[in-house]
C-alpha cells in the first residue's frame, strides 16, 4: 500500500462490532491496568497479566479473558552529548476467555497491542473472535480440511492425491454456495469440483485441460455469486469464466485485457459480491479494485485510492482479493494489508497488517469475520484490530496440514455450544490384575450457548471414569474426566467415553476413543 502527501484535515477512525467479534482502540493516556476504551463499546481495558478485562461504560459488554502467551519489548531513543533518552514498551498477547453482551456469553480468543510511556499509553488495539469458528481449507496435501477453529480442532480432512472421485492434485480456491455445498479449483487436474459435504457425497467435477469451452487450465479461484453462478479464475488461460452450473451452461468469458472499461490487467482471484449481487473484482497489475453491474459492465466504478487521510492520500499496492460485508463495506486483501472502506469513495480507509505472507484468498461471513489463506496458515481479521492466525501444529489423519485457501462455515446467530476434547484420544498399557494411574481428558465448550448433558459421561469397554462435569457447562468453561485402565487379560482393548450433549458442532452423540493394552507382570 503506497502514500502520497495531501494536505487535509484530520480524520478519526471508530471501529466495528459485532456479537461475534470486536476491536477495542486504545485512547492515550492511563495505564496497562486502566486503559480507556474510546471504540465503540467505550470502557476500560485492564491488562494485568494473566488476566485481560474489559467493561463498557453502560456495563452491557464484559471480557473475561487469560493471556495464554504474552511479551515485552523495549525501544529507546536519543542520549549522545548528554540529551535525553526516551523509550517506549510494546506489550503484545494472545488471549482466551468470555465475552458478555446483553447477558449473552460466548467463548472467545483474542489478541492485543499496547504501546506505552512514562506518560502512560500511546496508542493500542485488542481484537477478538469467537473461539467457535469452523471453516474449510484447502491443503497442499492433496485435500480438503474442516476445523472447527484455527487451532484444528476436531478437524477432519477429505481426499488424496489422484485424479479420480475423491482425488485433488493441487486444490486452491474454495467457496461455498447458498446451500453450503462447496466448491474447489483442482488446479493441476484443470477442474473445478463440487461436494456436499466432507464425506464427498454427491461427488461432481466440471472442465478439462485446454483453452476452448468447458476447459481450464491451472484455474485458480472460485465464488459463487447470489444467484448461483459460479465464477473461475482460469489462471493459465488469462480468463475470467462465469457459468451457471456444473454442467458449464452459459460459459462466459469476462471481459478482456486492458486498462479500461470491462478490461483488467491481471486478476489473482475470483470476484466478490455485494447483496444487491454487484461484482467486484481486485485488479493486481492496474492496482485497483472495480465494481460493475452485470456483464455488460453497467455503472462500471473504480477504486484505487483514499479519500484525503491527514496529510496523506492512500493507494493500493497489489489488490489480491475483495469481499463485502452485510453493511456494505468493502474489504480487499491488499499485498500483506487488509484495508476496509465505506464504500467505492475510499471513505474511511482503514488497513491493518497480516503478517509476513500475502493472503492467497479471502472470504467473509455473515457477522463481518474476514478469513486469509496465505499459502501457509489461515488467519482471521477481527474489526481491523488485530490477526489471529491458525495454529495446526499437530498431524489431521495422519499428515501435517499447510493451507492455501480457507472459507467460514454459515453458523447460526447466536453461535450454540461447541464441544471439544483434549487431548483427543488416550492410552495406556497396565499389568494385569492392576489398574493404572488416572489419565486426564478436558472436556471444553468453546460455543456461544451453554452445553447441556456433560454429565452423562460414561465409560466402556474396560475403562472406569470420574468426572466433574456439570449439566450445564457454560460457554467459555472446561470440565475433566479422569480415566483408569484396569486389564483382565493380555491383548489390546478399545473402548470409548460417551457423551450425550446438544452441541452444535458434533451433534448429540460423542465416543470419546480410549485404547489399553494388558501385559503380563514382572515375577519377583
Amino acid at each position: 500500500m503506497g502514500k502520497s502527501l495531501f494536505v487535509f484535515g484530520f480524520v478519526a477512525f471508530s471501529s466495528l462490532v459485532s456479537a461475534d467479534q470486536g476491536g477495542l482502540i486504545s485512547g492515550a493516556g492511563g495505564s496497562l491496568a486502566a486503559i480507556s476504551i474510546t471504540s465503540n463499546p467505550p470502557g476500560t481495558l485492564s491488562i494485568v497479566p494473566p488476566s485481560l478485562n474489559f467493561t463498557s461504560t453502560d456495563g452491557s459488554t464484559v471480557v473475561t479473558a487469560t493471556f495464554s502467551t504474552d511479551n515485552t519489548t523495549e525501544s529507546c531513543s536519543g542520549g549522545g552529548k548528554g540529551g535525553k533518552i526516551t523509550c517506549t514498551w510494546t506489550f503484545t498477547g494472545t488471549f482466551s476467555g468470555t465475552l458478555t453482551a446483553n447477558g449473552s456469553m460466548q467463548a472467545i480468543n483474542g489478541t492485543t497491542t499496547q504501546v506505552y510511556g512514562s506518560a502512560g499509553i500511546v496508542d493500542g488495539a485488542t481484537g477478538y473472535n469467537s473461539a467457535y469458528t469452523p471453516m474449510y481449507f484447502t491443503d497442499g496435501n492433496a485435500r480438503i480440511l474442516r476445523s472447527d477453529d484455527l487451532n484444528g480442532s476436531n478437524a477432519i480432512a477429505y481426499g488424496t492425491q489422484g485424479s479420480g472421485a475423491g482425488h485433488f492434485y493441487g486444490p486452491s480456491g474454495i467457496a461455498l454456495d447458498s446451500s453450503a455445498r462447496i466448491y474447489i479449483t483442482d488446479t493441476y487436474n484443470d477442474r473445478l469440483v463440487r461436494i456436499d459435504d466432507m464425506n464427498g457425497s454427491n461427488w461432481m467435477t466440471f472442465g478439462t485441460y485446454g483453452s476452448g469451452a468447458g476447459q481450464f487450465a491451472v484455474p485458480q479461484s472460485v465464488s459463487v455469486d447470489p444467484s448461483g453462478h459460479i465464477w473461475v479464475l482460469d489462471n493459465g488461460n488469462g480468463r475470467l469464466i462465469r457459468m451457471d452450473d456444473m454442467n458449464g451452461t452459459n460459459w462466459t468469458v469476462v471481459g478482456s485485457a486492458g486498462s479500461g472499461v470491462g478490461q483488467f490487467g491481471a486478476l489473482s482471484s475470483a470476484p466478490g459480491f455485494d447483496a444487491s449481487g454487484r461484482i467486484y473484482l481486485a485488479d493486481t497489475a492496474n492496482r485497483w479494485v472495480v465494481r460493475f453491474d452485470d456483464l455488460n459492465f453497467t455503472n462500471w466504478t473504480v477504486l484505487s485510492q483514499s479519500q484525503p487521510v491527514g496529510p496523506y492520500i492512500y493507494r493500493f499496492a497489489g489488490p489480491i482479493g475483495v469481499v463485502t460485508d452485510a453493511a456494505g463495506k468493502i474489504y480487499v486483501a491488499d499485498s500483506t494489508n487488509l484495508v476496509r472502506v465505506d464504500d467505492m469513495t475510499g471513505a474511511n480507509w482503514t488497513w491493518i497488517g497480516v503478517g509476513t505472507f500475502a493472503p492467497h484468498t479471502i472470504a467473509i461471513d455473515a457477522s463481518g469475520m474476514v478469513v486469509l489463506g496465505n499459502g501457509y496458515d489461515a488467519q482471521i481479521v477481527d474489526s481491523e484490530a488485530s490477526v489471529l492466525t491458525s495454529n495446526i501444529t499437530g498431524l489431521v489423519q495422519g499428515v501435517y496440514v499447510s493451507v492455501y485457501g480457507a472459507v467460514p462455515l454459515p453458523v447460526p446467530s447466536p453461535r450454540p455450544a461447541a464441544i471439544g476434547f483434549n487431548p483427543p484420544a488416550l492410552s495406556f498399557s497396565q499389568s494385569v490384575g492392576t489398574t493404572s494411574p488416572p489419565q486426564s481428558v478436558t472436556i471444553a465448550n468453546f460455543g456461544g450457548a451453554p452445553l447441556h448433558g456433560v454429565n452423562s459421561v460414561a465409560a466402556g469397554g474396560g475403562f472406569a471414569q470420574t468426572n466433574n462435569c456439570p449439566a450445564t457447562l457454560a460457554a467459555g468453561s472446561a470440565c475433566t474426566v479422569s480415566v483408569t485402565f484396569a486389564p483382565v487379560a493380555v491383548g489390546t482393548v478399545t473402548g470409548a467415553l460417551t457423551v450425550t450433549d446438544d452441541s452444535g458442532n458434533l451433534g448429540t452423540s460423542q465416543s470419546f476413543p480410549l485404547s489399553g493394552t494388558g501385559t503380563r507382570g514382572r515375577r519377583h
